[in-house]
């Protein structure tokens, strides 16, 4: 299948995610896929988020900071300057025609950017929502993890969800499983619980 074939018809991703660290994240996979597929270069990506982009500039400046693979690539050209990725500031802004993926703030669709673009997108079953990682109980972004058949818009109102709603793991944060893996070596430490409490201050 080709990389284009899912934009062909007009989709439009919609990626609810933190202002910091996992958006940054996401966007430098983003670029560097679409960098190398020169059939998706007139598909827009987009982040959504003013303090991501106040904050670009400190990812731009502190490369020795970064991983050993940034800061190599840092010789040729600096990674967090990309090629394919805009700053969206406002929807005023924004030319909702044809297929673009955009990246948004708030994570959970509780309100901001993101629940405004979900709102314009939600009815239509081409479009897509991708939660990329954990997200709260009482959020929008969990409930339609469970693709109920409605949900309740802004102005209290309920619609039919339409698009599609992909969940991926893709978090800094332990899950179940892996908390559970973690903890099961403590064997007695969890007998005795203010010891497992001041391990766990010293980890944060």
């Amino acid at each position: 299948m080709s990389s284009t074939q899912p934009f062909l018809k007009g989709v439009v991703v919609l990626i609810p995610a933190f202002a910091l660290g996992r958006t940054q994240e996401l966007l430098l996979i983003l670029d560097e896929y679409w960098s190398n597929h020169p059939d998706l270069h007139n598909i827009p990506i987009y982040y959504a988020s003013p303090l991501a982009k106040r904050c670009m500039a400190v990812y731009q400046t502190y490369i020795n900071s970064m991983n050993e693979r940034i800061r190599n690539q840092f010789a040729n050209s600096n990674a967090f300057d990309f090629k394919h990725i805009s700053p969206l500031n406002s929807i005023e802004n924004f030319n909702d025609v044809g297929p673009s993926v955009v990246m948004a703030s708030l994570s959970g669709l509780q309100s901001g950017l993101s629940r405004e673009l979900f709102e314009m997108w939600f009815s239509d079953k081409k479009n897509a929502c991708v939660i990329p990682g954990y997200v709260v109980q009482g959020m929008l972004a969990k409930t339609i993890i469970n693709e109920p058949k409605e949900v309740t818009l802004m102005n209290g109102l309920t619609a039919p969800l339409n698009m599609q709603v992909h969940y991926i793991s893709f978090s800094a944060h332990a899950d179940f499983a892996q908390t559970r893996k973690w903890r099961k070596p403590l064997g007695g430490w969890l007998k005795r619980p203010y010891k497992l409490v001041k391990l766990l201050a010293v980890y944060w």
